[in-house]
C-alpha cells in the first residue's frame, strides 16, 4: 500500500474512529456514573467532544497501525474513583466492559449504514453512467460505503484490542474482577507494564490471533453485499 493510498484511507476511517473512540469514553464516563461515581462527569468527560478524549500517542497509533492494514488506537482513560461503587470490582468490571461493548454495538450500526448504502447504490447503478450526475452519485455513495466499512472494521478492531485482558485495557480490568482474587491481585501488578507488554505482544502478531473470530464474523456480514 503507498503513501497517498494510506493518507486515502486515513480520512476515510478518521470519521469511524472518532465516534468509536469518544462514544466509548462516553461509555465508561455514563456507565460509572449510574454506578455512582461522577469523576468522569466532574471532569468534562461525559461528552461529546473529541478534544476532551484525545490522547497524542493513541492517536498516532491509529496511523501507524493504519500502515500496518488495521485501524486502532486509544483515547485518554476515564478517570474513575473506584472506592465511590458500592461493589468496586463488579461495578469496575461494568465500567470497564461499557467500552467495548458500546463498540460491538456501533459496528452493527455501522453495518446497518452499509447495507442502506450498498442497496441505494445497487438501485441508482443503471443512472451511474449519466454525465454528470451519476458521476456525482457514484463518487459519493462510494465514498460513503467506504467510510461505512471502515466503521464496522474499525468498531469491531477496537472491540477486540480493548478486550486483550492486560491492564490497564478493559479487557484486563474485566479479567482482574472475574478471576480469583489472588490471581486478579497478580495480574493488576502488571499495568505499569501493560502498555510494554501490549506493544510486544502487536509487534509479534498476537493482535491477528485475537481478531481473527471478528474477522470471519465481518466476512459473513458482507458476503451478501455488493460491496
Amino acid at each position: 500500500m503507498n503513501i497517498i493510498e494510506t493518507l486515502q484511507n486515513i480520512i476515510l476511517a478518521a470519521p469511524a474512529f472518532i465516534t468509536g473512540i469518544v462514544l466509548h469514553e462516553c461509555a465508561h464516563a455514563w456507565a460509572a456514573w449510574k454506578l455512582g461515581d461522577p469523576t468522569a462527569v466532574i471532569e468534562g468527560r461525559l461528552t461529546l467532544d473529541p478534544r476532551a478524549h484525545f490522547d497524542p500517542l493513541g492517536a498516532l497509533m491509529f496511523v501507524i497501525s493504519m500502515f500496518a492494514g488495521v485501524g486502532f488506537g486509544w483515547a485518554k482513560p476515564v478517570p474513575v474513583s473506584y472506592w465511590r461503587f458500592r461493589r468496586p470490582l463488579r461495578d469496575m468490571a461494568i465500567v470497564a466492559a461499557a467500552g467495548p461493548m458500546t463498540n460491538f454495538a456501533l459496528a452493527f450500526i455501522w453495518y446497518l449504514a452499509l447495507v442502506i448504502l450498498s442497496l441505494f447504490f445497487a438501485t441508482l447503478k443503471p443512472i451511474m453512467d449519466a454525465p454528470v450526475i451519476g458521476m456525482v452519485l457514484s463518487v459519493t455513495t462510494r465514498v460513503l460505503i467506504a467510510i461505512a466499512l471502515y466503521g464496522l472494521i474499525i468498531n469491531f478492531a477496537l472491540t477486540a484490542f480493548n478486550l486483550i485482558p492486560i491492564p490497564p485495557l478493559d479487557g484486563g480490568r474485566i479479567a482482574v474482577a472475574l478471576l480469583p482474587s489472588h490471581l486478579g491481585y497478580q495480574l493488576a501488578r502488571l499495568e505499569p507494564f501493560g502498555l510494554l507488554i501490549l506493544l510486544l505482544l502487536i509487534w509479534l502478531g498476537a493482535f491477528k490471533i485475537i481478531f481473527t473470530p471478528f474477522s470471519a464474523l465481518i466476512a459473513l456480514l458482507l458476503h451478501p453485499l455488493p460491496v
